[in-house]
């Protein structure tokens, strides 16, 4: 078999040789691609953190929201392991409905040993404190996430743990991703899934760690996506059975996850090089 050099003019090869030039295109693309990939990160923030009194470790933010609360409502993620920043800001938006505005409260609250919540936040920050519910039903809080890359995949894992033990198991938080173009659903299996886009559990008391997470989130072309947190849709509308009415629990911790690069598809980029080719005299 005769081997074709990348270097060589295209003109002067032959229809299999140019057949050969473009594979070794479409396969160099897909392994840059995929080396891209490995390029992952993971940025960690405690809504309600009481320094001195609650553990996090380094380069953990502390953007939150509520009455009381003393840090930044929004701000540029960072890197958990270089503390380099991510190029994202996160931002908290409330929606309120009547009465006082969502409250930064600073319940004591730990998570069960092994629970997904304690696996992912468990060695990196205190479960303590919750951004807790308006005073009456139709609040929202939205995090939103910006300046991500089109191109890429990300994760999301939310949660929170009011510890309020079993007359506070009423008390539920809905999570809905909103704003991206894709996303793969991947929340606690105990969870309460409403869509495929949004899940609830009860935030009043979470010991068991539940969490709200989707993997695989391209933001599509405007770099954004958020992830809104309110009361319980209501069992009506397939919502957990018995939640209250508004009293729930905006978040807590939060995590957001680089993935990298999305993988190129070699199959399909292959069937579009091969009509190109096909279709050239």
């Amino acid at each position: 078999m005769r081997y074709i050099q990348l270097s060589q003019k295209p003109k002067s090869a032959s229809g299999s040789d140019r057949w050969m030039i473009t594979i070794a295109s479409v396969l160099l693309t897909f392994v840059v691609a995929n080396v891209n990939a490995l390029e992952t990160w993971k940025a960690y923030n405690d809504c309600v953190y009481e320094k001195g009194v609650q553990f996090h470790k380094k380069n953990v933010t502390t953007f939150g929201l509520g009455r009381g609360n003393p840090f930044p409502e929004e701000g540029k993620l960072v890197q958990f392991k270089t503390g380099e920043e991510t190029g994202v800001t996160a931002s908290f938006i409330e929606h309120k409905s009547q009465g006082n505005t969502i409250n930064w409260a600073k319940d004591e609250s730990m998570f069960n040993d092994g629970s997904d919540a304690d696996k992912i936040f468990g060695d990196i920050a205190d479960a303590t404190g919750n951004m807790s519910y308006n005073d009456g039903p139709g609040w929202h809080l939205d995090l939103v996430f910006s300046g991500l890359k089109a191109d890429s995949l990300y994760t999301f894992v939310g949660t929170v743990n009011r510890n309020g033990g079993p007359g506070y198991k009423e008390r539920t938080t809905n999570w809905k991703i909103m704003g991206a173009d894709s996303f793969t659903y991947k929340s606690s299996g105990a969870a309460h899934k409403t869509g495929e886009d949004s899940v609830e559990f009860s935030t009043g008391e979470n010991d068991e760690g539940l969490v709200a997470r989707w993997k695989d989130i391209r933001s599509g072309d405007d770099g954004e996506f958020q992830i809104r947190t309110s009361h319980s849709i209501g069992s009506k509308k397939g919502g957990i059975k018995n939640a209250h009415a508004f009293k729930g629990y905006a978040g807590g911790l939060f995590m957001l996850e680089y993935n990298g690069v999305a993988p190129v598809e070699l199959t399909d980029k292959l069937a579009i090089q091969w009509a190109t080719i096909k279709s050239r005299p």
